[in-house]
């Protein structure tokens, strides 16, 4: 049997408050795990820094965040002076099977919007 991952990361930390770091890892812990809304995301705050940092490690869906912790991040990105937060996600699986591995990123908007890049070949 192989176990599939799907990691995720910002490109940075967001500087935060402490209060509005609290909130923000408040809102990503209230998952509905019995009606599988399981985003997979976890929250920390570094308070020798004064960042938030949210990261996934092993499984994540970023469809499954929801709408109020989205606006709420938004805002954070908007005082932050960025016009979006960037995600990049690794897809591996613990065996060499063709199809399993990959890789992508998306963005969040100031607004809380969920983009993901046009790929042409």
């Amino acid at each position: 049997m192989a176990d599939n991952y799907t990691q995720c990361t910002p490109e940075c930390a967001l500087k935060a408050t402490k209060e509005e770091a609290d909130n923000l890892i408040k809102l990503l812990d209230n998952q509905d795990i019995e009606n599988d809304v399981c985003h997979g995301f976890r929250g920390e705050y570094y308070e020798e820094t004064g960042k938030f940092y949210m990261f996934a490690e092993d499984n994540t869906n970023e469809g499954d965040l929801s709408e109020e912790f989205l606006k709420t991040l938004g805002k954070l990105i908007k005082k932050n002076t960025l016009p979006y937060l960037e995600f990049g996600y690794a897809c591996t699986c613990s065996k060499m099977r063709p199809g399993e591995f990959g890789g992508g990123y998306f963005r969040i908007n100031t607004k809380g919007e969920i983009l993901y890049p046009e790929l042409k070949w």
